[in-house]
């Protein structure tokens, strides 16, 4: 290889480098608002009441964790479509397993509302209480 080959692809070296050094990372912005300590927005507030309703028997009062694993745990580690695959079709365990939602309508179209919820909790941006509905 010529000198100047070496060259070449020495500077495109750099060049991406420093593309990937100084180029801006932004980052996600969360799914929830919460005010005051414990008012959730009224999309996430929706998703409180979901889970309480078909996920707290298993996964605690506050997905702090029972029968199944920590939510507030698991939500930062597990991608948003990871968690909606697992609420759509289950999943088995080493202690038990989680049922298929698929079926449960309420469930299926609440599931970004349930997401937002759990993200809250997962973010400690809401802490271990009962949430209340953030008034406009």
């Amino acid at each position: 290889m010529k000198l100047t080959s070496k060259l070449i692809m020495l500077a495109s070296a750099a060049a991406l480098i420093f593309t990937a050094i100084t180029s801006p990372v932004y980052a996600e912005q969360a799914p929830y608002t919460v005010t005051n300590g414990n008012e959730l927005d009224a999309e996430s507030y929706k998703g409180f009441k979901l889970f309480r309703n078909w996920c707290a028997r298993c996964h605690g009062t506050y997905g702090q964790g029972m029968v199944g694993p920590n939510l507030a745990d698991s939500l930062n580690v597990i991608t948003k479509k990871s968690f909606f695959n697992t609420v759509k079709n289950g999943k088995a365990g080493t202690i038990g397993s989680m049922p298929p939602w698929k079926t449960n309508v309420k469930v299926m179209e609440g599931r970004d509302h349930l997401y937002s919820y759990l993200k809250a909790r997962a973010d400690g941006a809401i802490g271990v209480e009962k949430p209340k509905k953030a008034k406009k």
